[in-house]
């Protein structure tokens, strides 16, 4: 009897904190685990665990694991655009956001664009995070070189990179001088930066002339990619969601709680957003789904040792 006991609580135990251990936690880990929670809402892909120096970089090459999470994702979004495009309409403005901040919104916007602008389309990367704006950190002076320039006289005699907010604040200023072409890696789009934080930033999101940006955006772009504040954060990408053909959820590995996944998901049912699709970021190779399951690596040609 006792070595009967000691068998059942042996095995017992072990399967009983396993399960506990599932119960308990409400994180999101990879593309599989997000898919249970979303249903109908798609998954557009996921993006590998970086290093925190590599989270600060672009695509720069080819063959990484990172430019093959990015296609996949350019894949699905093309989908997406193809299959949902309204009758004499572009289907091509697509906001980018998150819960909170953190999550990776702005590195997989500017990612984003740049495997977009790869592929020989006409891309436009505007920063419309307008309380943090962190786009500039990823496309400073010495990781490409800009062939345009935005820099103008702020009243104040001091000169500064324009941006968006400064459209919205002026009456005179023009959408065009506003636009920053930077070429990376033989890779060409636009950028137009946030522009300085203003002091009334939801206020100012409810210009009439954000339509204007937009429309005129739309236009002249194939894809217009707009980097928005955190959803749960601040109310500024709700005021702004009327403009948005599709709205990509940046989720995180090991970080967004599954609840956080309900929220725009209800947003959707209630019809104030539309478009709704997720990404999951920083996902570790083995919790990748499946792309990683069978293999990033394929085609790649490896480094050896001997020389002939």
């Amino acid at each position: 009897m006792i070595y009967l006991m000691a068998v059942v609580l042996g095995i017992a135990i072990p399967f009983s904190i396993i399960y506990a251990q599932d119960i308990l936690d409400n994180k999101v880990y990879n593309m599989r685990t997000l898919e249970k929670i979303t249903k109908d809402v798609p998954v557009l892909g996921e993006l590998p665990k970086l290093t925190r120096r590599q989270l600060k970089q672009l695509i720069t090459d080819d063959r990484s694991v990172l430019s093959e999470s990015l296609r996949i994702l350019r894949t699905n979004l093309d989908y997406l655009i193809k299959t949902n495009r309204p009758e004499g309409k572009k289907n091509n403005v697509v906001f980018v956001t998150s819960s909170i901040s953190g999550e990776g919104k702005t590195f997989v916007s500017s990612n984003l664009a740049m495997i977009l602008a790869s592929a020989g389309k006409k891309v436009v990367l505007l920063g419309a995070d307008i309380r943090n704006p962190k786009i500039r950190d990823f496309f400073k002076q010495d990781k490409g070189k800009f062939l345009s320039k935005s820099v103008g006289d702020h009243g104040d005699g001091k000169k500064r990179v324009l941006g968006f907010t400064d459209y919205l604040f002026s009456d005179d200023r023009d959408l065009e001088a506003l636009k920053r072409k930077i070429s990376l890696n033989n890779i060409e789009l636009d950028i137009i930066y946030s522009g300085r934080i203003p002091p009334n930033p939801a206020e100012l999101l409810l210009s009439p002339k954000v339509s204007k940006v937009m429309t005129e955006l739309s236009r002249d772009y194939d894809y217009v990619i707009v980097d928005t504040a955190p959803l749960m954060v601040v109310t500024d990408t709700l005021l702004i969601s009327e403009y948005a053909d599709h709205l990509i959820y940046v989720t995180r590995a090991r970080v967004t709680e599954k609840k956080a996944i309900e929220f725009p998901i209800k947003l959707q049912e209630e019809k104030k957003i539309k478009g709704l699709a997720f990404v999951v970021n920083d996902v570790s190779g083995a919790n990748l789904g499946y792309g990683g399951l069978y293999g990033y690596g394929y085609g790649q040609t490896k480094k050896r040792w001997w020389k002939f």
